[in-house]
């Protein structure tokens, strides 16, 4: 409760014009692709929306949180204008990756600092992870079914790997940096296979970035 009564105003705030930005820019991107607009183009914006104003929860009310919002603006501006695209796939999976992270830290968070049960933690991240999925695969899977069971299966082994992390003293923002380095190695090896240029060589870099990069949050991992 200490928490939520330590919001204030600020996150209130960011909310509301980020969900009149939000509501804007779908319009805008909704005239901009005519026909070919799907609805799947609005999912990053909106859990953008969600992610960015719930992590500020987190910060300090301070100096910090007024950069904060111009970093938040600068970003959703490129999502709106790049991510969001279908003729932008490289964009949109960059993009999703801050997304994705204000998000799971968002809700990991919330057990951090108010011991909410696991489970409701896994249920919100569940549909968090595999709409995040499913929106940069609709550029490279055939069908929707096909982007839906392989947004389903990337979450499942995600949402296992957050539950085991749950037993290790880790801070939720390490917590959080695992999981998204594990969503970038296994979309990077999805896209490289349906684009027909998936190699040894390419599987052996991804692992090796994803072994460098847990590596140096366990380093510098704060440990509770």
């Amino acid at each position: 409760m200490e928490l939520w009564f330590a919001l204030g105003k600020w996150p209130i705030i960011l909310f509301c014009i980020i969900l009149t930005v939000l509501i804007i820019g779908i319009i805008l991107i909704r005239s901009e692709e005519g026909e070919l607009f799907h609805p799947t183009q609005a999912i990053l914006p909106t859990l953008a929306a969600f992610g960015f104003t719930a992590f500020a929860i987190y910060l300090p009310q301070s100096l910090f949180l007024h950069a904060y919002f111009a970093g938040c603006a600068a970003i959703f501006f490129f999502i709106l204008k790049y991510g969001a695209k279908q003729a932008w796939p490289t964009w949109n999976m960059s993009l999703s990756l801050v997304a994705l992270f204000a998000c799971v830290a968002t809700v990991i968070g919330w057990r951090y600092y108010l011991y909410s049960p696991v489970g409701y933690m896994l249920a919100i991240l569940y549909p968090i992870i595999g709409l995040t999925t499913f929106q940069s695969l609709v550029r490279y899977a055939h069908t929707l079914y096909e982007t839906a069971l392989l947004s389903l299966a990337v979450a499942f082994v995600l949402i296992e790997i957050i539950w085991i992390l749950q037993f290790l003293p880790l801070h939720f923002v390490v917590e959080t940096g695992f999981i998204v380095s594990l969503y970038y190695a296994a979309l990077q090896i999805i896209g490289a296979a349906y684009e027909k240029r998936l190699s040894r060589k390419l599987l052996l870099e991804l692992m090796l970035a994803s072994a460098l990069g847990v590596a140096i949050l366990l380093s510098t991992a704060r440990w509770i």
